[in-house]
């Protein structure tokens, strides 16, 4: 368990009690698990003792084979991803005998935080004990020394960069200090209060003058002698007798005495002001000297400032670097651990027998469920309400195109069993009485097995002695007659009128002893249908001349198949093993409830087509299926189709 600690390395009174920042945390692991860590570690094991003394002769031979063919097998492993993928040569690393590889240092490595404090475990999972505690240690162990030497790299490079700058500044700070010196000396600087101080008492005595120049320019205004004006004359109410001459002489002089005074005082106002602005001329200068004179004191303190904390700086780094401390700490390192981390193995298999068990079966029945196919008679008489008179097996694809040879072949009797199952339940009794039957083979969708499963059944009938015709009705298939390649074309048993021009001849199939009746369209332009109700003539016809005649029809979606079922008495409709779904199947039969003969879809009867016997048999349903599968000793013995 280590203590990452806080990034700012002055911080070394700290403890794990305080909070730190996430991204300390997020670092350090990084820093952990990061590549070139998982190579120093590595290439740092080679000299440990613990993997040095490890030997292969220290093993058993039971386990070193068993080591052996896991190394082949991570081997033969690396192979193949190499073909897809591009090598890396150092993604492993060398490996040594003894010491893990990258890729395992990797693998059995677990860093975490602690909930969420500022502590990270590491953990390593090993087969050895004392190789697992080794290769925590030297995780661990590796990461502090690595952040030691970082950090005394970082303290040389930072110590050198700040001798550097405290020269730059120390010669600063000199210069700034002979800057206000100088400015000082040039300019000599009073004291502003004092300038203030004249400024104000100039001005109260210019404000004096002006006062004194109003009071004397007043009085230069104002005539003597205007007193008498306006008051009577003698005492008997005459007018006053007029002054003469020595009276006008004797006021000019008091005047020109006044003016005389009042030209002295605005003189002197006048000077006042001009001393006024000259005062404030030089003081608005000798402040704005004194406001750079601050200035530069100003500048000249923040560079001493500067140079003090560089020296701070440098001290607290020299500090660091003599005691040689990082902020990540180891609390407590991995001992050889007594217990093994895990259980033993082998208490596992139960748990995972009944686990797998359970999860399977859960499997199965959902899939079970999910399935919406037909795979049993019961489903089809559940789910379609018509009767399932047999199954068909799956005949493999080799033989698919020589389905007729493979009904009679003897080893493959399990297929004859099942079209002879079919047909006895389909036809009557062979006899005086039995009377001609038309059989439509139908199925939902295309691909079901129809056309196999009527050709075989032709040929079953055949081999049973009676007369038996296969009509080829499926108009949509131009190609189906090229899958017998045995039409026989020089016999001609049953001709047809010259109108019939869409029938062809029937002709003869000797491998399977029946008749087969072609119909094609005679041009692109004749419409299906009408193709569809001549071969219902044709059937009409035909129906005294043999005893069975199928018609291998169309789907039951198709409108064709309506006018064909109108000749028939009876429908096999093909339902394939495992694909054919309920809704389909369910709505395609629908189609023939809405004709007239099989609304009650009485003689309408279901065969499980290409059915997987080994697959059937699975589900013991206890129907033919599984009597196939299991008992083909007994009806391969019986020599019916052999």
């Amino acid at each position: 368990m280590i203590d990452p600690g806080s990034r700012d390395a002055r911080s070394r009174h700290s403890t794990i009690f305080e909070t730190v920042d996430p991204t300390v945390i997020d670092t350090a692991i990084a820093i952990l698990t990061a590549q070139d860590h998982f190579r120093s570690v590595q290439a740092s094991l080679y000299d440990h003792p613990v993997f040095r003394s490890a030997t292969p002769a220290e093993s058993s031979v039971l386990r070193n084979s068993i080591e052996g063919l896991r190394a082949g097998l991570r081997a033969f492993i690396g192979s193949i991803k190499n073909i897809f993928s591009i090598p890396d040569p150092e993604a492993e690393g060398d490996a040594r005998p003894g010491v893990p590889t990258i890729g395992e240092l990797r693998a059995g490595l677990t860093v975490n935080q602690e909930r969420r404090s500022r502590i990270i475990s590491v953990s390593y999972t090993d087969k050895s004990p004392e190789k697992a505690a080794a290769i925590v240690n030297q995780f661990v162990d590796l990461h502090v020394n690595e952040l030691r030497d970082r950090n005394r790299r970082q303290a040389e490079l930072s110590l050198a960069w700040l001798d550097q700058r405290l020269v730059e500044v120390k010669s600063e700070v000199q210069q700034a200090e002979e800057r206000v010196q100088s400015f000082r000396i040039v300019h000599g600087l009073s004291n502003i209060e004092a300038d203030a101080e004249l400024i104000a008492q100039t001005r109260r005595q210019l404000a004096r003058a002006k006062s004194e120049a109003m009071v004397g320019e007043a009085a230069v205004d104002t005539p003597r002698g205007n007193e008498a004006v306006g008051k009577g004359g003698g005492e008997n109410g005459e007018p006053a007798p007029e002054p003469g001459p020595v009276s006008d002489l004797e006021n000019e002089l008091p005047q020109a005495r006044l003016n005389n005074e009042a030209e002295i005082i605005r003189s002197q106002a006048s000077m006042m002001e001009q001393y006024l602005e000259s005062l404030q001329s030089d003081a608005a200068g000798r402040l704005a000297s004194e406001a750079e004179l601050r200035f530069l004191e100003r500048q000249g303190a923040a560079a001493a400032k500067h140079y003090d904390d560089l020296l701070q700086r440098k001290q607290d780094i020299a500090e660091d670097q003599d005691r040689s401390t990082v902020a990540t700490q180891v609390l407590a390192s991995a001992r050889v651990p007594t217990r093994p981390s895990s259980i033993n193995p082998i208490l596992f298999i139960p748990a995972g027998l009944i686990a797998f068990s359970a999860f399977g079966g859960a499997i199965a029945v959902v899939l079970e469920r999910m399935d919406r196919t037909l795979r049993s008679e019961r489903d089809i008489v559940d789910a379609l309400g018509v009767s399932c008179i047999g199954l068909v097996p799956n005949i493999p694809w080799i033989y698919r195109r020589q389905s007729p040879r493979y009904l009679f072949d003897g080893v493959s009797s399990a297929y004859g069993q099942a079209i002879y199952s079919i047909m006895a339940a389909t036809l009557q009794p062979a006899g005086p009485r039995a009377e001609p039957m038309v059989i439509l083979v139908t199925s939902s969708v295309p691909g079901e097995g129809k056309t196999t499963l009527a050709t075989s059944f032709a040929a079953c009938a055949a081999r049973l002695g009676r007369r038996a015709l296969l009509v080829d009705g499926d108009l949509k298939d131009p190609d189906t007659a090229a899958a017998f390649e045995m039409v026989a074309h020089e016999n001609a048993g049953h001709a047809l009128p010259p109108e019939d021009t869409s029938a062809g001849p029937i002709g003869r199939i000797p491998d399977l002893d029946c008749d087969y009746l072609p119909v094609r369209r005679t041009g692109t332009d004749q419409p299906s249908l009408v193709v569809a109700q001549k071969i219902v003539d044709i059937c009409q016809r035909l129906r005294g001349s043999y005893d069975c005649v199928i018609i291998d029809g169309l789907p039951t979606f198709a409108a064709e198949t309506r006018l064909l079922s109108a000749v028939a008495d009876k429908v096999i409709f093909a339902v394939r093993w495992g694909s054919t779904r309920r809704e389909v199947a369910g709505n395609a039969l629908q189609q023939l409830r809405h004709t007239n003969r099989f609304d009650s879809l009485a003689n309408v009867h279901a065969v499980l087509t290409r059915v997987h016997l080994r697959k059937h048999a699975q589900y013991r349903l206890g129907d033919m299926g599984e009597f196939l599968q299991k008992h083909r000793k007994h009806y391969s013995r019986s020599g019916l189709w052999s």
